[in-house]
């Protein structure tokens, strides 16, 4: 399940580099919303540290390849929001997205096809 949503969301990603006319704003709650001005700004900035948040406890909680696997997801994500500071990253941060994310799904098939044999002691 795994292996099949990392390839079918690099997929998406290698879509979005090769695709130059689409750049969407980037915020995770958009400036259309019930929220205008500096709450909006205040929600963004909870949900990137949030996303953050997440990203270090889960890549913190796994070992060897499933780290890989991890920090390849978590790659594109928490980079995503510096979109938004300049409009000129935001091709770089796709290919840093779409780069971690096909390494994530290298070390997925790694682990489908050899289990890791680290065992968290119950």
């Amino acid at each position: 399940m795994a292996v099949g949503l990392t390839a079918f969301v690099l997929v998406q990603a290698v879509r979005g580099v090769l695709n130059l006319g689409n750049t969407p704003s980037g915020w995770l709650v958009p400036w259309g919303s019930l929220l205008d001005g500096w709450p909006l700004v205040a929600v963004n900035v909870f949900f990137y540290g949030y996303m953050w948040w997440l990203g270090y406890w889960f890549i913190r909680g796994t070992r060897g390849r499933e780290r890989v696997l991890i920090v390849g997801w978590f790659a594109g994500i928490l980079l995503w929001p510096l979109e938004t500071l300049k409009n000129g990253w935001v091709m770089e941060i796709r290919y840093v997205a779409a780069l971690g994310l096909a390494v994530a799904l290298i070390a997925g098939v790694s682990l489908l096809m050899r289990p890791s044999s680290l065992r968290t002691p119950v």
